[in-house]
């Protein structure tokens, strides 16, 4: 079964809201025991913790140097992995995870340069803190 993760991920952003994505924040500890129990999905590890920070801050103000589109694209990818209700349910032995890796791979590749750009703010932030302590 071929997925196509762009429709896809265009689909839940289309009818995602600002609720939605502060929904998601309270999701991080449903996220990791998912990637626990699926080995595989550990590649996906810190862009998923990553993500939960950075959403966390844009949501707060902390962070504004992030499109939009871009949020909502992190927390539908957020919502797909934890939502039981995919194109391949989750409780499918060995292939139920396989969309999810495929949302995730897809919306990390497409928010690398985001990504990384959040990790040297957030790094600068603990420097700052660091020397004013």
């Amino acid at each position: 079964m071929a997925i196509d993760a762009e429709s896809e991920l265009g689909k839940r952003a289309k009818q995602m809201t600002r609720d939605d994505i502060a929904d998601v924040l309270g999701k991080e500890g449903k996220a990791k025991t998912i990637v626990e129990k699926a080995g595989f999905l550990s590649q996906y590890w810190d862009d998923i913790k990553t993500s939960f920070a950075l959403i966390r801050d844009w949501f707060s103000g902390a962070y504004d140097k992030v499109p939009t589109r871009m949020i909502v694209s992190l927390a539908g990818a957020l919502i797909y992995l934890v939502s039981p209700l995919d194109l391949i349910p989750d409780w499918v032995p060995m292939a139920g995870l396989v969309d999810d890796a495929a949302i995730l791979a897809f919306v990390f590749r497409l928010s690398k340069v985001d990504l990384d750009a959040y990790r040297k703010w957030k790094n600068s932030k603990v420097v700052e803190a660091q020397e004013e302590g």
